[in-house]
C-alpha cells in the first residue's frame, strides 16, 4: 500500500526512487540498488563500524544482512520528507536468522527464529541517484529477539554464586583461600552473564 505521504507533491520522485530501491533488495538484485549509489555516497550502516563510500558499500552491506537472514525482506512503514530535501523511511525488516550475525563486539549466533526489526533511514539525493544513507535501529530489540538463555543452565550458576556468597562471608579478609574464592566468584559471573548475553563475543 503506497504511504500516506506520497501525497505530497514534494515526495513522489523521491518515493519512486525508494521504492524501487527496497524492491531491489527484496528481489536480491543488489547490483541494481548499488547502482543507484553515487561513487561518493556515505553510507552509515551496521555492521559497518565507520562511514564507507559508494557503490561497494552498500553490496557488503546487503550481503552480510542476507547472509544472517537469507529471506529478509524490506517493507516501508511510513516516509517523511525532510527541510533539507532529505527522505527518512521507517520501514520493518522481517526474516529468519539462519546465520551469524556481528555487530561490533556482537556475535548473533543462527537461532531460527522469525525477527521483526523497525528500522529507521535517511536517505540523500542528488538528482535520482543515492548520495547518503544511515540506517539506525534499536540494538536491544534484535538482541531481545535472537537471545536464547538457558534457564537450566542460569539457575546453575545462580546456585553456585549463593553458595559463594555463603563461603565468601565466613572467609578472613585478606586470606589465600578469599583470593582463590573471588577468582572462583568471578569465574562464575562470566558463565552466568554468557548464558544471560550470549551475543557477546567477547
Amino acid at each position: 500500500m503506497m504511504p500516506a505521504a506520497s501525497n505530497d507533491v514534494r515526495l513522489r520522485d523521491p518515493l519512486r526512487i525508494i521504492r524501487h530501491y527496497y524492491a531491489c533488495f527484496n528481489e536480491r538484485r543488489f547490483a541494481d540498488a548499488a547502482a543507484m549509489f553515487t561513487e561518493d555516497a556515505v553510507l552509515e550502516q551496521v555492521p559497518f563500524h565507520s562511514r564507507e563510500r559508494g557503490p561497494a558499500a552498500y553490496r557488503l552491506y546487503a550481503e552480510v544482512w542476507v547472509g544472517a537472514f537469507p529471506d529478509l525482506t524490506l517493507d516501508i512503514a511510513d516516509v517523511t520528507a525532510l527541510p533539507n530535501g532529505a527522505v527518512e523511511a521507517q520501514l520493518v525488516a522481517s526474516g529468519t536468522h539462519m546465520g551469524d550475525l556481528s555487530i561490533g563486539g556482537c556475535v548473533f549466533r543462527p537461532t531460527g527464529v522469525d525477527t521483526h526489526l523497525r528500522l529507521r533511514e535517511l536517505i540523500e539525493f542528488r538528482g535520482d541517484r543515492l548520495t547518503a544513507s544511515v540506517v539506525s535501529f534499536d540494538l536491544q530489540e534484535l538482541a531481545n529477539q535472537l537471545a536464547r538463555v538457558d534457564d537450566t543452565q542460569l539457575l546453575m550458576h545462580l546456585s553456585r554464586l549463593r553458595y559463594m556468597e555463603g563461603q565468601l562471608r565466613g572467609v578472613a579478609p585478606h586470606s589465600e583461600h578469599r583470593l582463590t574464592l573471588l577468582e572462583s566468584i568471578g569465574r562464575e559471573l562470566d558463565s552466568a552473564r554468557r548464558v544471560v548475553r550470549p551475543y557477546f563475543a567477547r
